[in-house]
């Protein structure tokens, strides 16, 4: 089977397993706005913020190293990682218990009753239940399994949106609470179930060796996955001190149709892991990278444009009239996404070489750019500011990882890259101006067909991408 057919096979399962459950966590959007205020999705969202910067803190980003190193390795060896970094997991999970009690009490002698004090129980239980689930399912992709990961995100999605339409109409933000920690419980006991990994959990099997090589690696991650929440999320709190709570509702909003673009690379990024490792060392893996990121940059592009003709119809339609502002943060929010994106598959490579550093590096520029630009504009310009740090900072990103990685594989015809993202600019600015339907839909019409001309030779490209996948 070619490097093509595995790529095709591998997202194809990702798309079928994960497509139908994204867009059913997104037709739920009006469901949740009806049923909670702009300040409750607001503080549910500021929650979200403290697991996601917790997670990788505590657990030192051990779900990344558990992709990389059981993945081809004798079954021996499998189990050594798996029991080594789960007893691991638990431990640093313990201690972090312990912490968090110590600090509440710190925080009540001083009088702080903010929302990190008022849900320091159901913020530890995320965290706790979100990196089990991370856990089991980053593992049974890395040994093979890539159908029971598949089902695993199903039974996510299931899980949230029945436990949703039970608990969000009793409870409201603590019924949105236990959703997701009850969700995420079901998901980890179905994976380890299905993928058997019990049978990868014995004491017997517990390496100091194995730890540290795993440690080695994911431990310089955790800066990593501190700047990404720098770039995502520093802006909520910020947003919260000098705008209120009700912007940080409003940005959660905006950011629910961006994610539609992250959906997209979702589906496409695990596979594309499998195939770099895979292929990385091979002799035409230059032209198999530029292929399929030339694909990816217009894929995107297409739901980029699409999006933003219909940022403000899909508000309207899918929000109460609280929320109509965020149509306007949706454009800018998707192309800060985009260029994520962008940045998550070139830094593919560093997995390849295990050169996890890069992934640091880079990300901490990008940080310290957001965090200064949060600071700068946040007070001027409210949303905006925080929009405006997010997109900048992404951009920083990813040209960085392009000069590191331009070492082992140069991006061919960037000229005709980064044309197709002019474009697209120029599309969002007139976006934002006219407000007659028939002019944007005429603009997206003439954007569209431009960056089809750029890209004139892409269905030949595609032909011949899908005649390597039938070989």
């Amino acid at each position: 089977m070619s490097k093509y057919s595995r790529l095709g096979k591998n997202v194809s399962l990702m798309f079928l397993g994960n497509i139908g459950s994204k867009v059913l966590t997104f037709l739920m959007l009006p469901f949740y706005t009806s049923q909670l205020s702009v300040g409750d999705y607001g503080t549910i969202d500021l929650i979200q913020v403290y697991v996601t910067l917790l997670t990788g803190i505590v657990t030192c980003c051990l779900t990344e190293a558990i992709f990389v190193f059981p993945k081809n390795q004798l079954l021996i060896k499998q189990k050594s990682y798996f029991t080594s970094g789960f007893l691991f997991s638990l431990g640093a999970l313990l201690l972090t218990w312990v912490i968090f009690v110590v600090l509440v009490n710190l925080l009540h002698l001083v009088a702080y009753n903010g929302i990190f004090v008022e849900y320091n129980t159901c913020i530890f239980l995320t965290i706790c239940v979100t990196y089990f689930q991370s856990y089991t399912q980053q593992f049974v992709r890395s040994i093979g399994k890539i159908k029971i990961y598949v089902i695993s995100g199903i039974v996510l999605t299931l899980s949230t949106v029945l436990l949703s339409l039970l608990l969000l109409p009793l409870w409201g933000i603590t019924g949105y609470i236990y959703t997701m920690i009850f969700a995420s419980f079901i998901t980890s006991i179905y994976t380890m179930l299905a993928g058997k990994e019990y049978e990868y959990f014995s004491l017997k099997w517990l390496s100091k060796e194995k730890l540290c090589e795993m440690l080695k690696y994911s431990i310089p991650m955790i800066p990593n996955s501190v700047m990404w929440w720098v770039l995502s999320t520093l802006n909520r709190p910020l947003l919260e001190h000098y705008s209120g709570i009700d912007s940080v509702g409003i940005l959660a909003v905006a950011n629910k149709f961006p994610m539609l673009l992250t959906m997209v690379y979702g589906v496409f990024t695990y596979s594309w892991q499998i195939s770099v490792l895979e292929e990385f060392k091979s002799e035409g893996y230059k032209m198999f990278y530029n292929r399929i990121f030339r694909i990816l940059l217009v894929v995107l592009s297409f739901f980029l444009l699409g999006i933003t003709l219909l940022s403000r119809p899909l508000i309207e339609m899918m929000t109460t009239s609280g929320y109509y502002e965020a149509w306007l943060y949706v454009p800018l929010l998707s192309l800060s996404v985009v260029f994520s994106n962008l940045a998550g598959f070139v830094g593919t490579n560093f997995l390849a070489t295990k050169e996890s550093k890069y992934y640091f590096s880079t990300s901490v520029w990008g940080g310290i750019a957001c965090i200064l630009m949060n600071f700068l504009f946040i007070p001027l310009l409210g949303i905006w500011g925080a929009v405006i740090s997010i997109l900048v900072s992404n951009v920083l990103i990813l040209l960085l990882r392009l000069r590191i990685t331009w070492k082992y594989v140069p991006v061919f015809r960037w000229h005709i890259h980064i044309s197709v993202l002019l474009v697209i600019g120029v599309y969002m600015v007139l976006s934002f101006f006219v407000e007659n339907m028939f002019v944007d839909v005429f603009c997206f019409l003439l954007s569209l067909s431009i960056i089809m001309l750029l890209n004139r030779d892409f269905l030949r490209e595609a032909f011949a991408v899908y005649r390597k996948m039938k070989e």
